[in-house]
């Protein structure tokens, strides 16, 4: 089944084939490449509610924001009842995993990201409750998904819960917030971030510490950059990750998603990097 043609025909207008894209991830919206007059272009249709927010999102990014880190913008349809957002297609990229030997392209789009202007009707970021607390509160999901052992998570626990404590997450940065391999095409122009929908205004660390876990998972070499409070952000990151990977899989995964089995692996990255930057126990 491919898009809605009305919404289609208002985004990219008169076009000549439609092509089921297998996205990455995992993502609420279904996606296509179509073939134009004026050539390929990347095309994905939402139409349940968060995807939908998602969606109005990131068309919003891509309306307001210029530079080389993003996917042109061609065109954006909203019925109110489903939307359709159509870019350009990244012909020439290479999606990771693995990431490239060399990775600073990646960090380069990252400082242009954080010079960028947010566009202001993009949401906050928040000042994020304790994860680390919540799960001092009631350790047995965490526990049970065997990553390390309740003694090291007993001894752990009152530094996780400072440092994430001590990350500062709010600012005026333009933030992708969600950077991970399937989020980073690797092109001739350089690094080039997909799938905004989770974007924010905030600090652009949040970023920074992403990426340095996303190349930790997919086994690449991250660099060794000043973070200011990387250890905050580490533990920060894994804190989320700590009370996302045992919960129930969210209404909209697809039957038999790795969601969470994703999320526990790089829980446990995560884990290993906050207890090398906090000096705590290897873990067991």
């Amino acid at each position: 089944m491919g898009p809605d043609s009305e919404l289609l025909a208002e985004a990219v207008g008169v076009c000549q084939a439609v092509v089921p894209v297998e996205s990455g991830g995992h993502t609420r919206s279904r996606a296509w490449r179509v073939t134009t007059a004026g050539g390929a272009v990347f095309v994905k249709q939402a139409e349940e509610a968060g995807s939908l927010r998602m969606l109005r999102r990131e068309a919003l990014v891509y309306r307001e924001v210029r530079g080389p880190f993003l996917p042109a913008y061609v065109g954006f349809a909203d019925s109110g009842e489903r939307a359709c957002l159509a870019l350009e297609f990244l012909e020439d990229a290479h999606w990771p995993p693995p990431y490239p030997g060399e990775v600073s392209a990646l960090f380069e789009a990252l400082e242009l990201v954080a010079t960028a202007e947010p566009p202001l009707d993009l949401p906050a970021q928040k000042p994020r409750w304790s994860r680390w607390q919540e799960i001092a509160d009631d350790p047995r999901p965490f526990l049970a998904l065997r990553l390390c052992s309740r003694a090291w998570f007993e001894q752990s626990l009152e530094a996780l819960v400072e440092a994430e404590a001590s990350a500062d997450v709010t600012g005026e940065a333009l933030v992708h917030n969600d950077v991970y391999s399937g989020n980073v095409g690797f092109t001739r122009r350089g690094a080039v971030l997909v799938d905004w929908g989770a974007a924010v205004r905030g600090s652009a660390w949040i970023d920074t510490a992403f990426a340095l876990l996303s190349i930790r998972v997919e086994g690449g070499k991250p660099p060794v950059l000043d973070v200011p409070g990387e250890p905050s952000y580490a533990a920060a990151l894994a804190g989320h990750l700590a009370v996302e990977a045992p919960a129930p899989l969210p209404d909209w995964a697809e039957p038999g998603s790795t969601l969470r089995e994703d999320q526990a692996g790089d829980l446990l990255h995560a884990l290993r990097w906050s207890a090398d930057l906090l000096d705590l126990p290897p873990l067991s």
